[in-house]
């Protein structure tokens, strides 16, 4: 199982404030630690359930400041919304990540849906059939221009489109194990219904990960707590049934039931640089010890 690393993009996700340097040190302490990928969003902004917002970095423009920092590591979308860039801006984007770093980006699509950002940058949100059109279409420029796509989302209309044309489709976040195996199935139904062979289409998990003895879980939450007003009430009691969470081995024994063929992986404190650390030296050499492959997933 490939690992990525999910980069924090929002100034939430900084303890000293967004900054795209401090967001590099921890694509490069991915890439010394063994992770295969690092991956933005396409989020401009967060809401927070208090009505606060927190800004973001934009995920084109940092996947190649990121691209341009790094040597070895695949750099990610998850995922740009199809429904807020032309399928002209899409596949521009493509070719000019493919100049600064041939061969290591993976272009990741979705419908859209977040209608916040669009009314803010002045886009209307589309009718859902029309998103997916647009989506398709989307898929098509993108690998025409020579880039790896993967498509994320978990409706129909989605996985009809990975069915045909994705070379990855990614569900996230943090679905149950048997919820992630059902949708697998369905893209593996929906594979033969269009004469493709389901094992062409590369399947990734996201889930957002907390490894550690009980006190140190205790402690991230904190640091997590101490960044914004809403989030004073969280309780690790209450993510121990969302998030994954224990000892390295409970850890990489979770993520490796889903079977997926890639996880992508949010560390609980996302500019934590020894987190990751930890993540690399004791979760990632777990999993890479289970032979759990994805064939295993779809039984």
């Amino acid at each position: 199982m490939r690992a990525g690393l999910n980069l924090p993009q929002y100034t939430i996700d900084f303890a000293d404030g967004l900054s795209a340097d401090a967001l590099v040190r921890v694509a490069r302490a991915a890439e010394d630690g063994g992770f295969d990928s690092v991956w933005l969003s396409d989020h401009p902004f967060a809401i927070g359930p208090d009505g606060s917002v927190s800004g973001a970095l934009e995920a084109t423009t940092t996947m190649a400041y990121v691209a341009a920092a790094t040597s070895r590591v695949t750099v990610g979308s998850l995922v740009l919304a199809s429904s807020m860039r032309s399928v002209e801006q899409l596949a521009g984007a493509a070719r000019a990540l493919d100049l600064v770093a041939p061969s290591r980006v993976v272009v990741g699509l979705g419908t859209g849906w977040y209608e916040p950002e669009h009314r803010a940058f002045g886009v209307s949100l589309s009718r859902y059939p029309d998103r997916i059109s647009s989506l398709s279409r989307s898929v098509v420029a993108v690998k025409e221009a020579g880039a790896t796509v993967l498509v994320g989302g978990v409706s129909q209309g989605v996985i009809d489109v990975v069915s045909r044309y994705a070379d990855v489709w990614n569900c996230a976040w943090d679905v149950p194990t048997d919820a992630f195996h059902s949708l697998s199935r369905s893209l593996d139904e929906a594979c033969l219904r269009v004469g493709r062979d389901p094992s062409a289409v590369s399947r990734s998990i996201g889930v957002t990960l907390l490894v550690g003895a009980r006190a140190e879980m205790h402690g991230a939450v904190e640091a997590v707590r101490a960044r914004a007003p809403f989030l004073s009430s969280l309780e690790l009691s209450a993510l121990e049934g969302s998030i994954v969470t224990g000892s390295a081995d409970e850890c990489a024994e979770r993520i490796a039931a889903y079977g997926a063929d890639e996880v992508v992986i949010t560390p609980f404190v996302r500019d934590d640089l020894e987190l990751v650390a930890r993540i690399a030296e004791e979760v990632l050499p777990r999993l890479s010890r289970r032979n759990t492959g994805a064939q295993q997933s779809r039984q």
